[in-house]
C-alpha cells in the first residue's frame, strides 16, 4: 500500500497527493485481478482524500547497506537502458537512445526534458513513460515519477522488464509496498527473469522475513548467468542463512561467493566472522587479513582481525589494525575498549590512560544518553498530542526540546521538520529532513518526506505567485 504523509499544506497538494495514491491502488488492485497477457486500463479517479494517516515510530528500512541495492540510481538507469536496448520502438529510438546515453552520463537534469517532450508527442510509448519515471525517481520528483511509472504499467500491464524496472523506481522512492506487487507480477508474467526474484529478495529481507527471501534467492541463483551477479546472490544468501543461525550453510554460500569473485572484501569478511562462529579460529584470520588487504579502510575488517591479533599475543599488530578502526569508527566503544586493552598488553601504558579515560568519557555519555531516551520518548509522545489536536506552535516546542535530550533522534526530528512545513516554514522544514539524512542516507521514511516536502513546497510557491 502506498505510504503517505499526513502532513497536508494546502488543498492542492493534499488532492493530487490523494489522486496519486489512490491511481497506484488501482493499477496494482487491476494488474494483481488481471489474467496474464490480458491488457486493461486502470480506472482513473477524481475523488480526493480527506486524510492521510501516516504511523508514527522508528523507521524500517532494507537492513544493512549490501541489501539497499534497489536504492542505487546507477541500477535503475541501467535496467532502463537495458529495456529500450531489448525492445526499441519503431519511432522515438534516437530521441530514447539519447535520453538513455544522457542518464548513463548522469546528466539526468538534461534527460528529463527529452523524455518529456517524448510522452507529450508520444503519449502512448511505454518505455519512455517507464525511462522518464526512474529517471525522475533518481532526482528525485516523486509524484511526476510515480504517474509515469503507472503510465508505463498501464500501458503495459503484461511486459515483465517494465515490471521489474518500475519496480526498482518505486523502491527508490520508498513505496517498497507497491514495488513488491510489480516483482510479483513480473514473477508470474516471466518466471524465468532472475532480477525480480533478487528485488523480492531484498525486499524480504528487509522485513525480517528470512525464509520467503532465500527461497527467491536461490530461484534467482538458478537462473542467473553473470558470474558477478552469481557471487553476490550466494554472498546474500550467505547473510541470509546466518540471519537463521545457520552457520554451516552460511559459510559454504561465502565459500562460493569467493571462487566466483575473489576482489570482494565483504566476502572474505563475512566467511571469516562465520569461521569464527564455528570455532574455526585457524581459518578465519587469514580470511581476515585478505579482507583488509583488498579493502584497508573498511572499519569492521580491521577490528575483527586486530580482535584475532590480541588472541594470538599480536599487541602491536592489533594495535596498528584498532587505530585505522578508530579512526573509521570514532565513537565505537568495543573499538576504543580493545584499543586500550591492545596498548596495555603491549606496554605503551601511557596511550593506554589516555585511551582509558576517553573510555570512561564514553560510558558516562552512553548513561546519559539512556536517562535522555527515557525523557525524549515521554516529551515526544506529548508533541504528538499536541499536534493532532491542532497546536503546531506547541508541538513543535515540545519537539525542539525532545531533541534537547536526543539531537540524532530521527523520527523526532523529521516530525519537527514536517510541522516546520506545516507552518509554511519550508526552508527550516527541508533542512532539518537534508539533515537527518546526512546522517542515515538510508532512512526510507526521511527520504519519502523529503520528496513530498520538495513537491509541496514547489507547489506553495507557484499558488502564491497566483
Amino acid at each position: 500500500m502506498l505510504a503517505r504523509i499526513s502532513h497536508r499544506l494546502t488543498v492542492e497538494a493534499r488532492d493530487r497527493r490523494a489522486i496519486t495514491s489512490l491511481r497506484l491502488l488501482a493499477v496494482l488492485d487491476v494488474l494483481s485481478s488481471t489474467p496474464l497477457l490480458v491488457k486493461r486500463r486502470a480506472p482513473r479517479t477524481d475523488t480526493p482524500l480527506t486524510h492521510f494517516a501516516s504511523p508514527r515510530g522508528e523507521k524500517r528500512g532494507l537492513g544493512p547497506s549490501h541489501l539497499n541495492l534497489l536504492r542505487t540510481p546507477a541500477l535503475l538507469i541501467a535496467a532502463c537502458a537495458t529495456l529500450v536496448a531489448q525492445n526499441p520502438p519503431p519511432s522515438d529510438d534516437l530521441r530514447l537512445r539519447e535520453a538513455a546515453q544522457l542518464i548513463q552520463k548522469d546528466s539526468i537534469d538534461r534527460a528529463v526534458p527529452i523524455l518529456e517532450d517524448l510522452v507529450k508527442r508520444s503519449p502512448l510509448n511505454a518505455e519512455a513513460h517507464l525511462m522518464l519515471g526512474s529517471a525522475l525517481s533518481a532526482i528525485p520528483r516523486r509524484d511526476e515519477a510515480v504517474e509515469s511509472l503507472l503510465r508505463a504499467l498501464e500501458l503495459r500491464p503484461d511486459h515483465a522488464p517494465t515490471c521489474n524496472t518500475a519496480g526498482m523506481a518505486l523502491v527508490r522512492l520508498g513505496e517498497n509496498e507497491a514495488a513488491y506487487s510489480v516483482f510479483e507480477r513480473a514473477v508470474r508474467l516471466d518466471p524465468n527473469l532472475a532480477q525480480p526474484h533478487l528485488h523480492l529478495a531484498l525486499i524480504l529481507a528487509g522485513r525480517k522475513e528470512f525464509a520467503p527471501a532465500a527461497e527467491h534467492i536461490a530461484k534467482a541463483l538458478e537462473l542467473e548467468k553473470d558470474s558477478t551477479q552469481q557471487a553476490y546472490l550466494h554472498f546474500l544468501q550467505g547473510k541470509l542463512y546466518n540471519a537463521r543461525e545457520a552457520s554451516e550453510e552460511a559459510a559454504r554460500e561465502f565459500e562460493r561467493s569467493i571462487e566466483l569473485d575473489p576482489s570482494n572484501a565483504e566476502a572474505y569478511l563475512a566467511l571469516g566472522v562465520t569461521r569464527k562462529k564455528l570455532l574455526q579460529e585457524d581459518k578465519a584470520y587469514p580470511l581476515l587479513q585478505k579482507a583488509v588487504q583488498l579493502n584497508p579502510d573498511h572499519p569492521i575488517a580491521r577490528y575483527q582481525l586486530a580482535l584475532e591479533d590480541l588472541r594470538g599475543n599480536r599487541a602491536s599488530e592489533a594495535v596498528t589494525h584498532l587505530l585505522e578502526a578508530h579512526r573509521l569508527l570514532p565513537d565505537n566503544q568495543a573499538v576504543v575498549y580493545n584499543l586500550a586493552r591492545a596498548l596495555h598488553k603491549a606496554g605503551r601504558e601511557v596511550e593506554y590512560n589516555i585511551y582509558r579515560k576517553k573510555l570512561d568519557n564514553m560510558i558516562a555519555v552512553s548513561d546519559r544518553a539512556r536517562e535522555n531516551k527515557l525523557r525524549t520518548t515521554q516529551i515526544h509522545a506529548e508533541a504528538i498530542r499536541l499536534e493532532q489536536a491542532g497546536d503546531l506552535a506547541g508541538a513543535l516546542d515540545k519537539y525542539r526540546i525532545a531533541l534537547d535530550f536526543e539531537p540524532l533522534n530521527g523520527t523526532v526530528r523529521r516530525n519537527m521538520a514536517l510541522v516546520l512545513c506545516r507552518l509554511n516554514r519550508w526552508q527550516e522544514g527541508i533542512e532539518e529532513l537534508r539533515n537527518i539524512l546526512r546522517h542515515d542516507p538510508d532512512d526510507v521514511e526521511t527520504t519519502r518526506a523529503l520528496t513530498i516536502a520538495l513537491d509541496q513546497e514547489k507547489e506553495a510557491t507557484r499558488n502564491s505567485g497566483r
